[in-house]
């Protein structure tokens, strides 16, 4: 589930999935302005996936909130 595998394809990993919460990062955005543009980039994913894809993120070291606001690390 987290990485494309014989019956995971890329497109429905958190690895792939993740890619777009990586494209329309911005440092000082909060969770709920990165969902909208999430959205609004048009990519079909559930709130439930989305927050997944960001756990995932923070689980490898690549987001963190301070104060409410999501840094990203490079």
């Amino acid at each position: 589930m987290i990485a494309p595998s014989k019956y995971v394809n890329t497109k429905n990993s958190l690895l792939g999935q993740s890619t777009a919460l990586l494209a329309v990062r911005q440092d000082g955005t909060t969770v709920s302005e990165l969902w909208d543009k999430v959205r609004e980039a048009g990519t079909e994913m559930s709130y439930e996936r989305f927050i997944l894809c960001l756990d995932f993120l923070y689980a490898v070291g690549l987001v963190e909130i301070q104060g409410g606001t999501l840094s990203w690390h490079r």
